[in-house]
């Protein structure tokens, strides 16, 4: 089951009622944080693991995809896995998580804080970009593979899962 923290304007607009924070028993790799901001007039959704930093934005959600939200994040994660090259057993415990997904309140400052730096950055970099001329695949491998979080110990989201994994 994966567990997404999700913002009061997020919720609404996915029209979801967030349930209470008494998912203890989740491993904290299964919870996740979502945001929602508007770039270029387009509404964005920004989905982040607690544990990993391991992070997914989507560009240019319409109604029917915050609608259907828990497909598009299950079909939108798998690509970002597939992209990300990880182990298939990697992959295969991810997806099997997502098959089921609650949402809550936000709870954790510092995923927030990564969101944040992911949002201003990638805002910086595109200014002056248009939407048609926006790589996804590229910005989401270049959050994943290339940028560095102090709140990871210095190390990429992809590196972090990796090590997740192989000590789990």
């Amino acid at each position: 089951m994966f567990v997404i923290g999700t913002t009061q304007k997020l919720a609404k607009e996915l029209n979801k009622t967030l349930e209470p924070q008494d998912h203890v028993e989740t491993p904290e790799i299964n919870k996740w944080h979502m945001n929602m901001f508007k770039w270029n007039d387009r509404k964005c959704v920004l989905l982040m693991n607690d544990k990993t930093g391991l992070n997914l934005l989507l560009f240019g959600l319409e109604k029917e995809q915050f609608e259907n939200i828990d497909n598009v994040l299950k079909g939108s994660l798998k690509q970002l896995l597939q992209l990300l090259e990880l182990d298939q057993e990697i992959k295969d415990q991810f997806l099997e998580a997502s098959e089921e997904i609650v949402y809550t309140k936000t709870s954790n400052r510092r995923v927030l804080g990564m969101m944040r730096e992911i949002k201003t950055t990638v805002e910086s970099m595109l200014e002056g970009v248009s939407y048609e001329d926006v790589d996804a695949a590229d910005i989401n491998r270049m959050n994943n593979m290339d940028r560095i979080f102090t709140a990871l110990q210095n190390q990429t989201p992809s590196k972090v899962v990796e090590q997740y994994f192989n000590l789990g």
